[in-house]
């Protein structure tokens, strides 16, 4: 059964309700996220960037919003980033959301630093402290972190 076999790893941000991590590649990846109780997915990055497994969609609700990293060639909005706010506060409607991008290490952190910082009363510098312990590896972007700064005085 090496097949079934996966060294897919996660953080939990929030324990059962929201986690981080890289693209998940094979299907042995989702049934150990499934396995953990994860109920939806969602991805930051484009289907070129990090092709997902074929069962993608059949096991958990999978929504998918591309928003740009140190690649791009144009810089992330505040309102994409509450648009992927907004998104992921009706995914966790349903249970534990995994969010990813390629590597966990620019979009997704800062989405979850997002969420922390509109639903948890963090401000942004308590966001990346606190991400940078749950999940290692944690390096959004200066620039993307003063849209955060925005977040909170939005509030």
């Amino acid at each position: 059964m090496k097949d079934l076999e996966s060294n897919y790893k996660f953080d939990w941000v929030l324990i059962n309700e929201l986690a981080i991590g890289k693209a998940p590649k094979k299907s042995s990846d989702l049934q150990l996220i499934k396995s953990k109780g994860i109920i939806s997915i969602l991805s930051l990055c484009s289907v070129s960037e990090a092709k997902p497994p074929d069962e993608l969609d059949n096991m958990f609700i999978a929504k998918r919003v591309v928003i740009p990293d140190h690649k791009y060639e144009r810089e992330l909005t505040l309102n994409e980033i509450n648009n992927v706010l907004d998104i992921l506060s009706e995914l966790l409607n349903n249970g534990p959301v995994l969010v990813h991008c390629v590597a966990a290490v620019e979009r997704s952190p800062l989405i979850c630093m997002g969420w922390l910082i509109r639903n948890r009363d963090l401000s942004p510098q308590e966001a990346l402290d606190y991400l940078m312990q749950v999940h290692p590896g944690t390096s959004p972007l200066s620039i993307n972190i003063n849209l955060l700064n925005s977040i909170s005085k939005n509030l």
